[in-house]
């Protein structure tokens, strides 16, 4: 991992630790996702990684399927038309989960040292497939001390870490795409 700005705070999850830019990209698309009146404005909110992640999953999508071209731009679903998150979104099957991403970049060391990884499966109830990192909270200022030892720049922010890791997202608030 290139970037070395993380912010981190309690959420949902627990413990996390999210490099900035991420934390950002994850807080902006759980906002579009319940503010967006357009697929402009979904689109302008949300980085272009998220908005591609998505964009095949409408029924408004005409274009190849996902992965089989590098350039959906030509493909974008026009401005105008309404957005809705129920065209979209599944709680299991989100642009990415911040404790699997944990696991993938901070140091071996620090993950061995202050928290254990656990593997979940397809088999386990509304959590994601793969394997997540867990903290220990109670040590959250030697996990700091031990990032910045190796050239991170850690700021807490429990709101942004809360706003990416949490979703006010109710399927019943908004209308059905097929009606």
């Amino acid at each position: 991992m290139n970037e070395r700005t993380i912010v981190y705070g309690i959420s949902p999850l627990g413990l996390m630790f999210i490099p900035e830019s991420r934390a950002k990209a994850l807080a902006d698309f759980y906002k579009a996702l319940v503010t967006a009146k357009n697929w402009g404005e979904f689109r302008r909110i949300v980085s272009r990684e998220i908005y591609e992640f998505y964009l095949p999953e409408s029924m408004h999508y005409k274009g190849p399927s996902a992965g089989s071209v590098e350039d959906l731009e030509p493909f974008y679903i026009p401005d105008e038309i309404p957005f809705t998150p129920n065209d979209i979104f599944a709680f299991d099957h989100l642009p990415g989960d911040p404790k699997i991403e944990m696991a993938q970049w901070m140091p071996i060391a620090i993950q061995e040292e202050f928290g254990r990884r656990l593997y979940y499966t397809a088999m386990d109830m509304n959590v994601p497939v793969g394997e997540v990192l867990e903290l220990d909270e109670t040590k959250v200022d030697e996990i700091v001390q031990a990032l910045e030892e190796r050239g991170f720049m850690c700021r807490q922010d429990d709101e942004l870490i809360l706003a990416a890791t949490t979703s006010d997202y109710d399927p019943d608030e908004f209308d059905d795409p097929n009606d």
